[in-house]
């Protein structure tokens, strides 16, 4: 078999009407304008020549009916072909669970549009079906049936799936409210060093840590210590949210934990409705360190200064954004969170006249 492939990138390859077009990739079916089409960018110039093996054989003859065998197909328009042997040797009875692509769009030689349609009626009238998977655009059909276990959100938890919380209302002529929260990076031992200090804090102030599923992975033993004490939520990043925050909820039940709280990177639509659909709360801090909006810390007006002048720095930083209360919260990635952690629970204990509460009571309010 010939497979004609591309590159990703290189720096010869230049623009394609003014941009970049070029996604890599390779097939085993391309005309003649395809293999160097200017146009669209698809340069198919790598032809490799390799070994092919029958794949229904295969199946047969390396796994057993009864194994549960789950068979993942994206060969780029040789589906037809290899699919077609299967139905007729019978080896779909080997095969529990199918994922894969119909690559219709490509001309297949021997498979005209209506033999392919004739193809996927045959799989329907034996009663296989395929689940649709395409990895570049996160698109995995049964994700959500296989994940509905996680929707275990605690029944006391306060608030809706899906609402968003950054304040904290006075409690009834009473004073302001603040919560103080932490976001835990991946860094271990900076972490600890901030929780095990405001753990020590004569306060005994309540706190909310916000970790990410690999923490929880990476560290199970430390995450259950702080879990005797502080209720555990999730952070993860926006980009890939919806996977990685079902990793994060499952990798939170290993432990024993379960979950009713997401902190977010960023806000969208498409964040809060995975959220909600996942059962969850979502936390967006009043005031951060370091700080994401407004006065960022920079060289000129933070870092070219030396601990003993950064640490009041910081803390006005916080003052001036949380001077009504709400939820605070802390980095642990930042070297700094740990440097002004004590200062700052003193302020919040002895002289901020806040009542400090925990992020469930923020929310209740």
């Amino acid at each position: 078999m010939t497979a004609y492939g591309e590159s990703a990138w290189s720096p010869d390859k230049g623009l394609v009407n003014g941009y970049d077009r070029m996604w890599g990739g390779a097939t085993i079916y391309a005309d003649d304008s395809e293999i160097d089409d200017e146009k669209s960018g698809r340069k198919l110039g790598v032809r490799i020549v390799r070994p092919t093996l029958d794949l229904s054989t295969w199946i047969q003859e390396n796994t057993a009916p009864e194994d549960y065998v789950i068979f993942k197909l994206d060969v780029e328009g040789a589906e037809y072909d290899i699919l077609e042997k299967m139905i007729r040797e019978g080896t779909f009875e080997w095969i529990d669970k199918f994922y894969g692509e119909f690559h219709s769009f490509l001309t297949v030689p021997g498979w005209p549009k209506e033999r392919k349609q004739e193809l996927k009626s045959t799989l329907a009238s034996h009663g296989i079906r395929q689940i649709d998977w395409a990895a570049q655009d996160k698109r995995y059909r049964d994700m959500e049936r296989l994940q509905k276990s996680d929707l275990q959100v605690p029944l006391d938890a306060p608030g809706a799936a899906g609402d968003v919380f950054s304040n904290c209302s006075r409690s009834p002529g009473g004073p302001a409210r603040l919560a103080l929260a932490v976001q835990v990076g991946m860094n271990r031992k900076a972490a600890h060093k901030l929780v095990e200090t405001i753990r020590a804090h004569s306060s005994n102030m309540p706190v909310t840590l916000f970790v990410y599923g690999d923490f929880v992975q990476e560290f199970p033993d430390l995450v259950t210590k702080w879990a005797d004490r502080y209720t555990i939520g999730i952070r993860e990043n926006t980009e890939v949210m919806r996977m990685s925050m079902m990793s994060a909820v499952q990798r939170m039940r290993e432990v024993g934990l379960q979950p009713a709280y997401y902190c977010p990177d960023g806000l969208s639509e498409r964040v809060i409705d995975i959220a909600k659909a996942r059962g969850l709360r979502l936390i967006q801090p009043t005031a951060t360190f370091p700080p994401n909006v407004g006065t960022l810390l920079t060289e000129d007006n933070y870092y070219q200064y030396n601990d003993v002048f950064r640490t009041p720095k910081a803390l006005r930083i916080l003052y001036e954004r949380i001077s009504n209360g709400g939820i605070l919260s802390l980095d642990s990635d930042h070297p700094d969170s740990y440097m002004i952690s004590v200062y700052l629970m003193d302020y919040l204990y002895e002289n901020s006249g806040f009542e400090l509460v925990g992020v469930d009571t923020c929310i209740k309010s």
